[in-house]
Order: C-alpha cells, then structure tokens, then sequence
C-alpha cells in the first residue's frame, strides 16, 4: 500500500512537536586576563520571550572575589538597557548566598580594569580579597519586562562581552571573554534534518514507480 506524501508530512510535523521547543544557546569559552584563557566557560541558553539561563562554570580552585578599587565579580552589557531587569532562580550558590557574602544584580553596572565598563554587574556583600571569595560556579535567570534575548547580549566599548574579578587563591584580577566560542545546534533541529532526508527518500522512490 503506497503512502500518501500529505500523511507523511504530517506525521513528521507530530514527532516534531512532540519534542518540543528547541532552546538555543551560546558559549564563551576562551578569556584574557590574569587567569589561564579557559578559565571559565559561560553558556547563554534562551527560555522563553523574556529570560536567559546564565551559567558560569570556572575550572576547579578559582573563584569570584571583589579585591577592591574599580572591580566587580561579574559584569556584562545588554541592549538597549537594564531598564525592568529582574534575576531569579539563583541556584549556584542558592539564592546567592555563600559562606562569605551574597550575590545581587546591580543594574547601574560596573568595572573591571583594563576591560572597561559595563552595563549590569553582580556585587557581593564580601569583604575584599581570596579568604572572602565564592569558589564556586554561578547559575541563574534573567529577565526582562520588554524581552530579553540571546542577541541583546553585546560587547563593551572595549569589544568585551563579560568580565569577572577572579582568584585561584593566590593571583587575583580580572578576566574577560571577548567572542562567542560556541553555537550549539538546538535539540530539536537534527529531527528536522532527518525528516527532510526522509521526506526527500519518498519523494525520490514515489517518482521512480510513476
């Protein structure tokens, strides 16, 4: 029994909804400054209209610390402003909080010379210097009343994405990630890459016995 195309089509489109939304993302992976340049690797992953899962996984025995004068532990830049930003889901550390201090968003921004400024930052409430630092990852959400994308991540004056005050214990200073490493392929686009494989075999095979 020959199959009709339309079925065909439709039952792919089925299996794709089923698999749901794709989530794309985006990866840092190479930084400059005092630290090693893989030192710490941040994946941007879109949910939904509005949020951005932030995750910033640092090799193990480094952490963020403030150290003082014109740094902050993590900054970035977002347009076209930080206006109705909200972060949520901190759980690296939970809540923000660690031994030492708590992390919260700062939307007047911050620096970390000699990468510049930037628009948003997250401050500790940590005393300065290694013995108050947070040795550990960061994993948390942000929002946007007015949206907020992967695209409305963008660079500094200085051509910086992000930048972090950073210490391996001893060596403290700021590190910076200037270009997108990474473009992962979403989940769901190799089912669509199959199914138009599959839909191009049977349109093939059904001219063949035409």
């Amino acid at each position: 029994m020959r199959l009709n195309f339309r079925f065909i089509l439709l039952f792919v489109l089925f299996i794709a909804a089923l698999a749901g939304p794709a989530r794309a993302s985006v990866v840092f992976d190479v930084s400059e400054g005092v630290q090693p340049a893989n030192v710490g690797k941040i994946t941007l992953t879109q949910s939904g209209a509005n949020s951005v899962i932030v995750s910033v996984d640092l090799l193990d025995g480094y952490g963020f610390l403030n150290t003082g004068g014109p740094h902050t532990p993590f900054a970035f830049n977002l347009t076209p402003s930080a206006g109705g930003l909200s972060i949520s889901n901190f759980s690296t550390p939970l809540n923000g909080v660690y031994a030492f201090g708590t992390f919260s968003l700062n939307t007047g921004g911050g620096d970390n010379t000699p990468f510049g400024s930037f628009g948003v930052a997250l401050d500790s409430t940590a005393g300065n210097g290694s013995g108050n630092a947070y040795f550990g990852d960061l994993l948390f959400t942000l929002s946007r009343t007015t949206g907020l994308t992967l695209a409305d991540f963008v660079p500094n004056g200085d051509g910086y994405y992000f930048s972090a005050d950073l210490t391996d214990g001893n060596n403290t200073g700021a590190q910076a990630w200037k270009e997108v490493s990474q473009v992962p392929i979403p989940a769901a686009l190799p089912l669509f890459l199959t199914a138009l494989a599959a839909l191009g075999l049977f349109a093939r095979r059904r001219r063949a016995t035409a």
